[in-house]
């Protein structure tokens, strides 16, 4: 067995002799890997693929005949429908998910920010990295963002994360400083907003994850199939 990384940390084993295919030929295909590699127990429609990486039908269901064709998705038909998700069985990810972020030097920020919310923020139901430091172009001058389902009030959560955030933009890591910010929502306003939430939720790093925000994103990536 070969091994293919897809995201920092992350990989897939790929069989050998490897199929002939023009495994990367897609502009889409690193995009698909990394929102089902994060996403490993949902199944997602092609329509589903093409709204959360802005890519054509056309283009997502070729990209996904050369990922089936090296076993690395699992392919089933409901109906007319083809779903897919990633073959879990090839995927190997890191106990750690910080490790997964792709500059090394926003590894300390992240933690601490993750260590601080888990220990102010009461009934965290999950954290997600979003924006440039999770797709991994980010400069000095990007924010760290992070978003944080919680089970209590959605306003009071914000405010605790808007304390933190404050302290956090202040303080030095390795010499360098970092803007922070954190959106904040209870299970029952992530659910008003579903819409907002896709694009953090498709192109997103999971930090923290539970079953109800395993549910979420599932509702609002793949529209509540």
């Amino acid at each position: 067995m070969g091994s293919k990384s897809i995201q920092k940390g992350a990989s897939l084993e790929l069989p050998v002799p490897v199929p002939s295919t023009d495994l990367f030929s897609h502009a889409c295909t690193g995009e698909v890997l990394a929102l089902l590699v994060d996403n490993p127990y949902t199944a997602f429609g092609i329509r589903d693929l093409s709204r959360a990486t802005d890519h054509p039908h056309r283009s997502i269901s070729s990209a996904i005949d050369d990922l089936g064709a090296v076993d690395f998705v699992d392919i089933e038909h409901a109906g007319r429908k083809k779903l897919v998700r990633i073959k879990r069985a090839r995927l190997s990810k890191p106990d750690d998910p910080i490790i997964q972020i792709p500059q090394d030097e926003f590894h300390a920020p992240v933690r601490e920010l993750v260590e601080r919310l888990t220990d102010s923020v009461d009934d965290i139901h999950g954290i997600v990295l979003f924006g440039s430091v999770a797709r991994g172009n980010a400069d000095r001058r990007s924010d760290i963002d992070c978003f944080v389902l919680v089970d209590g009030t959605q306003a009071t959560a914000q405010q605790t994360a808007d304390e933190l955030t404050s302290e956090l933009n202040e303080e030095a890591f390795a010499g360098d400083r970092y803007k922070f910010h954190v959106l904040a929502e209870s299970v029952e306003s992530a659910r008003r907003y579903g819409d907002r939430l896709r694009e953090i939720f498709a192109t997103g790093l999971t930090l923290k994850a539970s079953e109800t925000l395993t549910q979420l994103k599932e509702e609002v990536l793949t529209n509540g199939r």
